[in-house]
């Protein structure tokens, strides 16, 4: 019984923590290939990616990272007084979706 029951669990133990799934997030992100990753973590690029469907994926962080730099740009080049009430509209919309 003990022997069933210590090959069950064995089976069904994650592989891989939650701290090196954050890990290998992060490394995709910044472009490593999941293969790469999942390699250097011992797993299948399949359990890597089965981690990943759980939330944000990599792809998505990826293009809001993207898209926030070039709106940091944009508002660099406003006058003070733009920046001003673009701070002022944000403020705003933080409000109505809290």
């Amino acid at each position: 019984m003990r022997e069933r029951f210590a090959l069950s669990y064995a089976k069904l133990r994650m592989k891989i923590t939650f701290l090196q799934v954050d890990e290998a997030f992060r490394r995709n992100v910044w472009g490593e290939s999941v293969r790469a990753i999942a390699r250097d973590f011992g797993v299948t690029e399949g359990a890597l990616r089965f981690h990943f469907r759980k939330g944000t994926s990599p792809k998505q962080v990826r293009r809001l990272a993207y898209d926030l730099f070039h709106v940091e740009q944009m508002r660099a080049q406003l006058s003070p007084a733009d920046q001003k009430e673009v701070a002022r509209q944000v403020a705003k919309a933080r409000a109505l979706v809290a």
